[in-house]
């Protein structure tokens, strides 16, 4: 399985590489190129309507680059999933020697990782950028000395550790939950039942059950509301994460369930 993981995450960094990179040497390049603004700006000082201009077009490429960013990660786990599963290259993904569930487990791994890369990636960027405009116009940043000074200071109990743990596992659970629903609307078509129109007939599986799963939400949201009155913070994050962990079981079991006894490659 970890050579399956590894090779997803070789495969995807051909996709996401290049726009990681251009994203992050912009967010550092934008201050340096745009540093006479920046000092305009501190001093008070009027600047003339072609240096606003040039600063309003930095940020709008780097909103789009942000947006390309978000968009292409959504994108691509759709469409590397299909096309490693179910076009040309899965008649060889399907022949591997491995088995179904570490199949479906190494793609999700691989897609979780990306998206917490992607996540780093745009905080990485904007800190750049802070941290350069911050040097071009003489702040004085914080020494490492300082750093470890304020988390010296910092209390954290064990009921803190407990709710971040909870937290960070309903994080990753709702990350499973999403890429798990995307795989079951992209391999629910996949079968000898709908030989056409199988991405449109995605399409509108994707929002009808999202409409019946919306509406099954608001017809429990009474006695969970209810159940939650009577837990703590923690114990409400924890109940979150089974229920969670119940819908992540539900779209695995149907996504294994098809492409163990149902499945046609095209």
């Amino acid at each position: 399985m970890l050579k399956l993981l590894k090779y997803e995450l070789i495969h995807e960094w051909r996709s996401y590489g290049i726009i990681y990179l251009v994203f992050i040497a912009a967010c550092a390049l934008s201050p340096i190129l745009f540093k006479d603004q920046i000092l305009m700006n501190q001093a008070m000082v009027h600047t003339s309507s072609t240096m606003n201009m040039l600063g309003v077009i930095s940020i709008l490429i780097i909103t789009i680059m942000t947006m390309a960013i978000i968009i292409s990660t959504a994108i691509n786990i759709a469409l590397n999933y299909r096309n490693s599963m179910f076009k040309r290259p899965g008649y060889l993904t399907l022949t591997l020697p491995v088995t179904t569930h570490q199949l479906i487990l190494s793609k999700v791994l691989a897609d979780i990782l990306w998206i917490l890369i992607a996540g780093f990636v745009l905080m990485l960027g904007y800190t750049l950028m802070v941290l350069v405009a911050g040097i071009l116009v003489g702040l004085d940043l914080p020494s490492w000395s300082e750093w470890m000074r304020l988390f010296s200071h910092l209390h954290i109990d064990l009921s803190d550790l407990v709710r971040l743990f909870l937290s960070l596992a309903l994080i990753f659970s709702g990350m499973a939950e999403i890429i798990l629903y995307v795989y079951m609307i992209i391999t629910l078509p996949q079968t000898k039942f709908t030989p056409r129109h199988k991405t449109a007939i995605s399409v509108t599986l994707f929002f009808a059950i999202s409409i019946a799963m919306g509406m099954i939400r608001d017809s429990f949201f009474g006695p969970m509301n209810q159940l939650f009155q009577g837990l703590s913070v923690n114990g409400i994050i924890a109940v979150e994460i089974l229920i969670t962990l119940a819908v992540c079981a539900l779209f695995y079991g149907v996504i294994y369930f098809i492409l163990e006894k149902k499945l046609e490659v095209e």
